[in-house]
């Protein structure tokens, strides 16, 4: 696997900013992984993988509706995280997150800490039958933490790609550097007055039609509730009643409930 700093040295050998064997300056690092992580988070949604849908866990600070969202802390002691879901964590005590437990190749996960608590509040994420950051499970406890990973089959591991460091192992698997090295010489070339030339854009086509073809995911469809047969259709579980309007009506199994 690459390195986000290799990833940042070759985008500047593509356009011959800096001559073989040299490596840019820290500043130059420094500006170009501020790019980086602008090019990277703006892949997720578009390029590869689903936008992220938010979730609400806790309800410190919230005051209105009264009892909202319905649960002090996580749902129940089944649920798990649902794909592609960013938890919005307004919490007075510590939480255990539990990931889905057959997560589509490129699926995403986020966590924000709204009340800046997770010093005192650690959450623990738990990869549920996959690895997280190479581990079984991760624990976040720096306050107003907001990150954000995704999932790569090929590994079996979630890996962390927001924020992104300059020590950071790449996120992406190496078949498509391609993409980003180029996308990032794009990006610092007007800065040095010079232009990536015809044979590295198309490189760097070809290796985005890849990447968007190994991320694609299925979108569900909405479902008319009429016309489902659940198991279980109980307020509580697939409609939230009128309390939680916005809730999708699809299978139980993606809302992060097994039945």
């Amino acid at each position: 696997m690459s390195t986000v700093t290799q990833i940042i040295t070759d985008a500047f050998r593509q356009s011959n900013l800096v001559a073989v064997g040299v490596e840019p300056t820290a500043a130059e690092q420094t500006e170009a992984l501020r790019y980086l992580g602008r090019i990277v988070r703006s892949v997720f949604g578009n390029e590869a993988g689903e936008q992220l849908v938010p979730f609400p866990i806790g309800d410190t600070g919230i005051s209105r509706p009264s009892g909202y969202p319905g649960w002090d802390q996580v749902p129940d002691n089944d649920w798990f995280v649902p794909k592609n879901t960013k938890i919005v964590a307004n919490i007075d005590s510590s939480v255990n997150l539990f990931l889905h437990p057959i997560p589509n190749n490129g699926s995403r996960f986020g966590v924000i800490d709204v009340q800046g608590n997770f010093a005192t509040y650690p959450v623990t994420v738990t990869g549920n039958g996959r690895l997280i950051q190479g581990a079984q499970s991760i624990v976040l406890d720096v306050n107003s933490t907001n990150s954000e990973w995704f999932y790569r089959d090929d590994l079996a591991n979630w890996l962390k790609y927001a924020p992104i460091v300059i020590d950071d192992t790449f996120p992406f698997p190496e078949e498509f550097d391609d993409y980003f090295i180029s996308m990032l010489a794009m990006r610092l070339n007007p800065s040095y007055g010079v232009m990536i030339d015809q044979q590295s854009s198309q490189m760097m086509i070809r290796s985005k039609t890849q990447l968007r073809a190994r991320y694609k995911q299925e979108e569900p469809m909405m479902a008319e509730i009429g016309l489902l047969r659940l198991s279980k259709l109980a307020i509580d579980r697939d409609q939230w009643g009128d309390n939680y309007w916005p809730y999708n009506p699809n299978s139980m199994f993606e809302k992060g409930w097994p039945w």
